[in-house]
């Protein structure tokens, strides 16, 4: 590593750092060539300006990373990675009237939300890990999580963001009217010209883009083109094509989130499901109730459960001997509305059918929450010896009306592996998160599972016309699927994008575009 990038900000590259920084959440292992810690944006720019000065030199290029808690190896590089954590830390004022608050990307979710709680206020589209994960993250991935049926995903309570593009220069991106937009256009620098060809790639190929937009709740596959023109309102937002980018166009430094008010009211609907052939029409009831989050945990979940969560699993017993149990959780303006909806969707329920019980126990709602949270703890802490809990098919999402068709054959297909697993997700978006045990002590025939379940996964979801990434995004693992689901015309678009904010290739490759199953398998950890 030249010494000349030393003198910008702190760069490490002694092996206790870059092993530390190897690994992530994902079954990945890359080393780094080193690690930079920009300490504001004047140093970021300048090492932007190095990289692409020095674009020649081996593993020059540039990962931005929050708190490592990717699951999909978004952040892993052999080229140098950015930690956003030390430099990028600040929390605007909280704008209690437009609720919304500028906070730096490399904020831990945590600090934004006691910041924003005292006000009443919360950023919603927070994760099953928002004690550990950083809001850059959130927005490299469009995360989302289990207030998301309601409010949606990252990208639906983000305004604007800042970012450090390749040459250097730190922009606001935001939305434009169309006379905004053509002034830009005819800027004649490089923001000018980010303007100028991404406007004139999505006219052309406007039909294009519609049609392969995923027909599912959220996604976070490829680079979301059809959020930045809406034809509608005849705005352009950059900033909606930069959520779920994953850090390949540039460095998000600040990001204008969305708050809304915290529940102060809520109820749960729990539903013991015996039957997957049930699930559909049991999710379709529930939601046509409008609740704020509907959520759902397997048997094997809460086996474990009741081996190492035993006073939560007491409280939701109506679990034991279940295929799987839904809930779904209301949240209204009062109690009395809170409780009104959630007694209508119980009744209307129990007219179908279904074992349908209102809680009244508080100790029981926040136990089935537990459960559904520690699913992936549970099998990851308490693996038996020799076995691994491997996220690599946790991320995908089908359309309500196919789920219990589509995970009767996933667990035909995961019956030919002998694998045991759980699975759990935000159900009410379609929303899957099966994590399965491996051996992993058996070097190729492992990795070659592993790389066969996932294609059989994906083409299963696609034929049910879903999405091979619903929030943990592409990283290294799903970029080489990406032809599963787009076509060829569409990858070429996405090359493009890359290409008109980062044509050198500098930030963050073989994500979202370039990355091979080859590169995948020989970085498996």
């Amino acid at each position: 590593m030249n010494e000349e990038i030393k003198k910008i900000c702190r760069v490490e590259t002694s092996e206790d750092v870059l092993i530390k920084y190897s690994t992530d959440a994902s079954i990945f292992k890359v080393h780094p060539s080193a690690v930079a810690y920009p300490k504001n944006v004047d140093e970021l720019k300048k090492l932007v300006v190095y990289a692409r000065g020095a674009i020649d030199t081996p593993h020059l290029t540039l990962s931005p990373r929050g708190a490592g808690t990717c699951m999909s190896g978004g952040s892993l590089t052999e080229g140098v990675m950015v930690d956003m954590k030390e430099g990028f830390t600040g929390i605007g004022q909280v704008d209690v009237e437009k609720r919304h608050v500028w906070v730096d990307s490399g904020v831990y979710y945590r600090d934004l939300e006691k910041a924003s709680l005292t006000h009443g206020l919360l950023f919603p589209p927070y994760t099953s890990s928002k004690d550990l994960c950083c809001i850059g993250g959130m927005v490299g991935n469009n995360a989302s999580g289990e207030k998301s049926l309601r409010y949606g995903a990252t990208i639906n309570s983000v305004s604007a963001l800042k970012m450090v593009c390749s040459d250097g220069e730190e922009y606001l991106f935001s939305e434009l009217t169309e006379s905004e937009l053509e002034a830009k256009k005819a800027q004649g620098d490089f923001e000018g010209d980010v303007y100028k060809k991404l406007h004139t790639l999505i006219v052309e190929n406007f039909d294009l883009i519609t049609q392969s937009r995923p027909r599912v709740r959220k996604n976070a596959a490829g680079y979301g083109l059809w959020n930045v023109w809406d034809a509608e309102r005849k705005t352009f937002n950059v900033a909606k094509l930069m959520v779920g980018s994953q850090g390949t166009l540039g460095i998000i430094t600040s990001i204008l989130l969305d708050l809304v008010p915290a529940p102060k009211y809520t109820k749960m609907v729990v539903v013991p499901i015996s039957n997957l052939t049930e699930l559909a029409a049991g999710v379709k009831e529930i939601l046509a109730h409008s609740p704020e989050g509907l959520e759902t945990y397997d048997s094997h979940t809460y086996d474990l459960a009741k081996q190492y969560l035993p006073k939560e699993a007491g409280y939701a017993e109506r679990a034991e001997g279940m295929s799987l149990v839904l809930f779904g959780q209301f949240a209204e303006d009062t109690q009395e509305h809170t409780d009104s909806k959630a007694l209508e969707c119980t009744e209307d329920l129990q007219k179908k059918g279904f074992k349908a019980v209102l809680i009244d126990d508080d100790n029981e709602q926040e136990a089935h929450w537990a459960i559904r949270r520690a699913s992936y703890g549970l099998l990851k802490d308490h693996a038996p010896a020799g076995f691994l809990a491997v996220p690599f098919i946790e991320d995908t999402i089908v359309p309500i009306e196919h789920y219990g068709e589509f995970l009767e054959k996933l667990e035909r297909i995961l019956e030919d592996y002998k694998m045991t697993y759980t699975f759990a997700g935000h159900i009410g978006d379609g929303s899957i998160r099966l994590i399965p045990l491996i051996e992993w002590n058996k070097g190729d025939e492992t990795t070659h599972h592993i790389f066969d379940l996932a294609q059989r996964t994906y083409e299963l979801v696609i034929e049910f016309k879903g999405s091979i990434s619903v929030d943990h995004n592409d990283g290294i693992i799903r970029t080489p699927y990406l032809y599963l689901q787009y076509s060829s015309e569409m990858l070429a678009l996405f090359t493009q994008v890359k290409n008109i904010f980062d044509s050198q290739g500098m930030f963050n490759p073989g994500k979202k575009t370039l990355g091979t199953i080859e590169y995948a398998k020989a970085h498996v950890k």
